[in-house]
């Protein structure tokens, strides 16, 4: 009896290895700022801005799992305050914006939803919600966007903050109401409130 446990747990160990690919691991990118040199006496340009969310954005859980959702860009405008070290914007994401991708449906799904966009739009942020992350969904996802027939642009970084609390949310399935979440400012940038802003009052004139 005693050997039967032994074989049957040394077949389960040899599974479970078997199950995890070196392939389907991945390490998320450390950020850094880019160094721009100046060639002559004046000062270097700043850096570019630092892209989070774009037209569309896949989501990596600890599991290894695929969520996808798709986010509205606007135009940028200087002037802004906004800098490399500035931290995301809020977007507003919620639940119900999140799909999961069935790991077999992936390839199908950029296929028909992101490959078929106009170049501009052909624009995709795949977040991780750990540092490290075991994924053969994710390996399915690089293998499409690593083939240059595609042309995809792409960025693998970090969750956010509000990708992070909101996937949670969504998994969990609790009730989200943004106003109800203690939000970190410097993780997650609201933009300034009427309060916040400068009010003008108009100089007061003598009389004559």
């Amino acid at each position: 009896m005693k050997n039967l446990l032994v074989i049957l747990l040394t077949v389960f160990i040899s599974c479970s290895q078997r199950q995890t690919n070196s392939d389907d691991v991945f390490l998320v990118p450390v950020r850094t700022k880019p160094e721009i040199k100046s060639q002559s006496d004046e000062p270097p340009p700043p850096p570019p801005i630092q892209t989070y969310y774009l037209p569309s954005n896949f989501i990596i859980d600890t599991a290894g799992e695929v969520y996808f959702y798709q986010q509205q860009q606007y135009g940028w405008f200087c002037g802004t305050g906004i800098d490399w070290d500035t931290p995301p914007e809020f977007i507003d994401l919620k639940p119900k914006d999140l799909i999961h991708i069935p790991i077999a449906s992936i390839e199908d799904f950029i296929k028909l939803n992101i490959a078929t966009l106009d170049s501009n739009d052909r624009r995709v942020a795949i977040a991780s919600i750990k540092d490290t992350v075991t994924s053969v969904g994710l390996s399915k996802i690089f293998k499409v966007f690593k083939d240059s027939t595609n042309k995809i642009n792409w960025t693998f970084r970090k969750a956010t903050q509000e990708e992070s609390i909101v996937l949670k949310f969504k998994q969990l399935n609790w009730k989200y109401y943004s106003d109800d979440i203690k939000w970190d400012s410097t993780k997650t940038r609201f933009p300034p409130t009427i309060d916040d802003m400068i009010k003008f009052t108009l100089p007061k004139v003598k009389d004559e």
